[in-house]
């Protein structure tokens, strides 16, 4: 059963899965769709217990714009948190543009976990890279991909499709 943990649950989950190879990923995650989910599949293969990190409202403003995010954190984190690769799921609410890396930085040094998944086109590759390597943790970077069915889905694109932009 997956579950919305709260910060202060990074240590207990660490615990219980100790024996377990944990990976970490995290990202906005708005209007969820399967992209997404193949993201997610992907992190799965790496370990046995999977703790996404949802962008919160205000980090996913200050990065992508106005009238974003489409959905509530709350409502993104339910919604990924439903998902079958997905163990736990915790929502940031702790970067900010000056330090957008603060809430990865709380979540290596509390969960611990062995890997951590980002997408080939995550921005500050180099700053993820660094924070992974003083945490030990190991980094693996995906390429992004989806069956041709899919169209190229993105988020963006299901924006301007909705507003009659593409």
């Amino acid at each position: 059963m997956t579950s919305i943990i709260q910060y202060g649950d990074l240590e207990n989950i660490r615990r219980k899965h100790e024996n377990q190879k944990i990976v970490f990923c995290s990202g906005s995650f708005d209007l969820p769709h399967g992209g997404h989910a193949i993201f997610l599949e992907d992190c799965k293969k790496f370990g046995d217990v999977l703790v996404v990190g949802v962008g919160g409202d205000e980090i996913i403003r200050q990065h992508k714009g106005p009238g974003r995010p489409i959905m509530n954190e709350g409502v993104r984190a339910k919604l990924i948190s439903s998902l079958k690769p997905v163990d736990y799921c915790l929502i940031d609410d702790n970067s900010h543009r000056d330090h957008v890396f603060s809430f990865v930085e709380f979540v290596f040094d509390n969960l611990r976990p062995d890997v951590y998944v980002v997408n080939n086109d995550g921005f500050e590759m180099s700053a993820r890279r660094e924070l992974a390597k003083k945490y030990g943790v190991e980094m693996v970077v995906l390429e992004r991909w989806a069956p041709k069915e899919f169209d190229e889905i993105s988020t963006t694109k299901i924006i301007k499709k909705i507003r009659g932009v593409e």
